[in-house]
């Protein structure tokens, strides 16, 4: 073995030791949202009875899809490569709530 191969490994073996560990854009807690999350379980569950909704809203179902729909545009946000953005009626959810 030569030196400059040895040399090589040597730089090879310091490079990947000082290379940083990426970060994470979007946390793996809100990756999982749509799976464990409460819009996604809770308020579809809600939607199926009228009386939890109101409770839970304080309004009804019809008027959350008015508002839904008065907002949406302005709430609206584009999907990237990197991440799924938050839905308009989770938003107002969230909002509301």
């Amino acid at each position: 073995m030569t030196s400059s191969s040895s040399d090589e490994k040597l730089l090879i073996l310091l490079a990947l030791k000082n290379k940083k560990k990426r970060r994470k854009w979007v946390h793996e807690i809100n990756e999982k949202r749509e799976e464990f999350g409460e819009f996604h379980h809770l308020c579809k569950e809600l939607s199926t009875y009228e009386d939890r909704f109101v409770n839970y809203f304080r309004m009804t179902l019809e008027k959350f899809e008015e508002i839904h729909e008065l907002v949406s545009p302005r709430i609206l946000k584009l999907k990237t490569n990197w991440r799924k953005p938050i839905g308009t009626k989770e938003r107002l959810a969230i909002c509301l709530r």
